[in-house]
């Protein structure tokens, strides 16, 4: 892409999956380039209106004054685990144009956050990694995560910030992108020197209370939105986790970015995970197994009755093959079901 001599130079690119480690389907390249793979100058062009954290990149590089160098992007629809193939194939590509990139200074690098894949559990983390590697020294690699990343110790370690969506529904993305991109563009300038902390509560957060406008946990999601008008934080984040892939990591995440200030990162995000643990004894779901949820459906007066399979999710990388609640219609004989 044409380039001002005097602007920074930033890489954009990344991979992006959202893998049920559940399923026993492979994640291909094919599939990613059906949903969507693009290189190079291709990347602007296809994100640059989106409301995609990619789209907020592009964006930032006009508002904050630099140059981009995009590099590879790649999407694939929820599903199985990534096939290593796949995994190398996009990762190593991504890795070669970074290292055959004109002389960069720094690389946002949009990620999920719940890549798990056949050789690699941790997905994200090895691409970060990786990353890291390619980079010239000292370079800053800021990542963006979806909000149902499962965010483990090591992709922090080898980024300078990580920032995550703050909502969902997912409405935040460009935004988050933008974030991500302001936080760059002050980095290179000299102007802050992003530290960051991670904390992992001990719990698991249920689907059915993952709303971030409702309670229990619009409270929390204001709070990050309170933290990052403090100028001493870059960037104050709560994720839920993916509960579909059976990793270390899983779980929800908290991330603090500050400026230059490891106490103050360590200190708000042990603030923040402890108003997650705080709120632990209302994410207790009675869901009724399938046998009674048929029963309660059949012998109600409410219609229409709408049985859902929380473990055969969709959007969430499952087949929709699940049959429990379909037996269960069949065993009591349930009539008018589609």
């Amino acid at each position: 892409m044409a380039r001002s001599e005097k602007k920074p130079l930033i890489a954009i690119g990344g991979i992006q999956h959202e893998s049920n480690s559940f399923s026993t389907a492979k994640t291909t390249v094919a599939d990613f380039e059906r949903n969507n793979l693009t290189r190079g100058a291709d990347i602007v062009a296809a994100w640059r209106e989106s409301k995609h954290e990619v789209g907020g990149y592009i964006e930032g590089a006009a508002g904050y004054d630099f140059d981009l160098h995009p590099t590879l992007f790649a999407v694939a629809t929820p599903s199985g685990p990534v096939a290593s193939e796949a995994f190398e194939r996009l990762t190593g590509e991504l890795v070669e144009r970074i290292r055959s990139a004109p002389p960069l200074d720094g690389m946002l690098l949009a990620l999920h956050g719940a890549m798990y894949c056949e050789s690699h559990p941790d997905g994200d983390a090895e691409i970060v990694r990786r990353v890291r590697v390619a980079l010239p020294d000292a370079l800053p690699l800021i990542v963006t995560h979806d909000f149902h990343a499962n965010v483990a110790p090591e992709l922090i370690a080898h980024c300078d910030a990580l920032t995550i969506y703050k909502t969902n529904p997912h409405v935040d993305q460009r935004e988050r992108g933008r974030k991500a991109a302001e936080i760059m563009a002050r980095t290179v300038r000299g102007d802050i020197r992003p530290v960051q902390a991670i904390e992992k509560p001990a719990l698991f957060y249920n689907i059915c209370f993952q709303n971030t406008s409702l309670p229990p946990l619009a409270p929390i999601t204001e709070e990050t939105r309170r933290l990052e008008r403090d100028p001493r934080i870059l960037s104050a984040s709560v994720c839920c986790g993916y509960q579909y892939a059976d990793v270390s990591a899983m779980g929800p995440s908290v991330v603090v970015v500050a400026d230059g200030d490891e106490d103050l990162a360590r200190s708000e995000a042990k603030r923040l995970a402890d108003m997650l643990w705080g709120i632990r004894e209302q994410l207790v779901l009675d869901a009724p197994d399938a046998a009674e949820a048929v029963r309660r459906a059949v012998s109600g007066d409410s219609f229409p009755v709408v049985l859902v399979e929380l473990g055969d999710n969709v959007g969430g990388g499952s087949a929709a093959d699940g049959t429990f609640i379909l037996s269960e219609l069949l065993r009591q004989k349930a009539q008018g079901w589609v």
